[in-house]
């Protein structure tokens, strides 16, 4: 149970990511074929995309000592409050006014910047907390002297890529370093 609360942000970020890209996903389909009903499902996963959001900015990890976290929270908090807006307004006309606005140009604009707010959140979060990808294979490392990723012999499977040309074509010994192909 320590482990959960612990990583309580990390969990709780996947939901607002997936729900407010879907939302906008199902209230643009509803529109294109003509399905009224799928408009609920974006209203639902709004909203409980919304509470993912709250959530993550509520459980965000404090006393990092990455110097992207400000500009991360910022967006987050940003993120947060177009989806509460969002969110009240369209249950507050759907209550009300008996409108589904799921259809709306506005709505869907602002639903739109919700959804570019919440993948640049998401991305500066996984810059945070990922390291860097190599191209040529491997993970990037700190070391500029070699080891696995950089030209040295590392872990079995490091250095490789997988799929692309296939196994071993283009590449030295296994080492990560592309090299061009005898003719």
């Amino acid at each position: 149970m320590d482990y959960l609360l612990k990583n309580a942000h990390f969990i709780f970020t996947h939901f607002p990511i997936a729900l407010l890209i879907f939302s906008l996903v199902f209230d643009l389909l509803a529109l294109i074929f003509k399905k009224r009903e799928w408009h609920a499902a974006g209203w639902l996963s709004l909203t409980v995309g919304t509470l993912g959001a709250i959530a993550s900015v509520i459980t965000g990890p404090e006393g990092m000592r990455n110097p992207m976290v400000h500009t991360h929270e910022l967006y987050a908090k940003l993120t947060m409050f177009a989806a509460i807006l969002l969110t009240v307004i369209r249950i507050g006309l759907l209550v009300w006014k008996k409108r589904e606005i799921g259809g709306n140009p506005i709505y869907l604009t602002g639903a739109l910047i919700a959804v570019i707010l919440v993948s640049y959140t998401g991305h500066l979060g996984g810059q945070m907390v990922h390291r860097p990808f190599n191209p040529n294979g491997g993970p990037m490392m700190q070391n500029p002297a070699g080891g696995p990723g950089q030209g040295g012999q590392g872990a079995p499977g490091q250095g490789q890529r997988q799929g692309g040309q296939g196994q071993g074509q283009g590449q030295s010994g296994g080492s990560g370093q592309n090299t061009p192909a005898a003719k």
